[in-house]
């Protein structure tokens, strides 16, 4: 947060310098294309042409997102600032509003993937195009005075009505198959319903070409019991990768570490195989943490799970680092994001985490149950 606050007061102070530059100097005014001074974007060589000045810096503008898989980062949530929101500000329209997204793979994605977030997604967090499948939507109520389908309900603090992702038409159509359980057929029950369908291996296998074309389409399975078999699993997969930083860490592990050690990250990486070139010269088993922490013994099986085609573990092991941007030499260390949740060992404990959650989502993966399409469906 210390950093975003300093780089966008800088940046914000420079680009008004340009504005008024502008203005003096008429179609004389040459933009300053300095990187370590602003990175110019359409909107801000549009709005530089125009005299537009920016407001001031607004620490409320700053929320956590989700930029890989199992890696947040702070964000500056500023539509000024951030080309292309797409449908975003209608599920997070402000720090603090509650929602979860089932992020699925864009279209033209060689392998279907999906993620389960409570936060901004950033669209690359599943290949090239994210898109996020919403739990809720916020609408911003009319000045007026609330009208239509919203005439009834109150709105937030925040002046937003929040309404079902899933419309009425949905849970009705779920709910004419299965009329004897229809009380129990909900807009969350099909929520979850549809994170754990998402996940089945027969799923992906069976619609591959499907997937690569179009969105997801969610068959219904044949009976209640099936239904609720993969309800359970989808509820149970996204305690896991929505409160990842929350689960217990992996315990069988063994922690080779010096007597006083400590937890700063410059880069993780894996052991090394003798022998061996690339990718195969990794040993997966082991992350040298830093010159004074190793962690051995880590389950090969952690790296079935897979999100974006890397192991949840791998997106830990690349993105928890110190790296300088060439262009603007801005440095983002992830040891400071550590430092602002308050604790020196949060890098340690969510690569033993991520262990865990990779573990479980697989336990849950594997004891699904076959996916039978019920018959008004197939």
């Amino acid at each position: 947060k210390e950093n975003i606050t300093s780089n966008f007061n800088r940046c914000i102070s420079f680009y008004n310098e340009q504005v008024s530059l502008k203005k003096e100097l008429g179609d004389s005014f040459v933009r300053d294309t300095d990187p370590k001074k602003i990175k110019w974007d359409r909107p801000q060589i549009k709005h530089v042409e125009m005299g537009r000045t920016y407001p001031e810096f607004k620490e409320a503008s700053i929320v956590t997102s989700v930029y890989r898989p199992f890696f947040k980062q702070f964000f500056y949530n500023d539509p000024l600032w951030v080309n292309c929101t797409y449908q975003m500000p209608k599920l997070f329209p402000y720090s603090g509003a509650e929602n979860l997204t089932i992020g699925v793979s864009g279209l033209g994605a060689k392998d279907f993937g999906c993620l389960m977030t409570n936060s901004i997604t950033d669209l690359h967090v599943l290949d090239s195009q994210t898109q996020c499948l919403p739990r809720y939507v916020y609408t911003e109520a009319p000045k007026g005075g609330l009208i239509g389908e919203f005439k009834s309900v109150k709105p937030d603090e925040h002046g937003y009505v929040r309404s079902d992702g899933i419309n009425p038409e949905a849970v009705q159509h779920f709910k004419d198959v299965y009329p004897e359980q229809a009380d129990k057929v909900d807009v969350d029950a099909i929520f979850y319903y549809i994170y754990g369908v998402l996940h089945s291996p027969e799923y992906r296998s069976t619609y591959a070409n499907n997937l690569q074309k179009e969105l997801a389409r969610i068959p219904r399975v044949a009976t209640y019991e099936e239904f609720a078999a993969f309800e359970k699993a989808g509820r149970a997969l996204a305690q896991l990768h929505v409160n990842y930083e929350a689960v217990k860490p992996y315990e069988g592990c063994i922690i080779d570490a010096a007597e006083s050690p400590s937890y700063r990250v410059e880069k993780l990486a894996y052991g090394k195989i003798a022998g061996q070139k690339g990718d195969a010269a990794k040993d997966r088993s082991t992350i040298i943490y830093n010159s004074s922490i190793t962690i051995k013994n880590i389950p090969l099986e952690a790296q079935e799970y897979v999100v974006n085609k890397k192991s949840a573990l791998d997106w830990i092991v690349e993105r928890c680092c110190v790296s300088t941007d060439k262009d603007s030499g801005i440095v983002n260390d992830f040891n400071d994001y550590a430092k602002e949740m308050g604790n020196e060992k949060y890098i340690f404990n969510l690569i033993l985490r991520v262990i865990t959650v990779s573990l479980e989502t697989m336990k849950i993966v594997k004891a699904l149950p076959k996916l039978n399409i019920h018959p008004l469906d197939k």
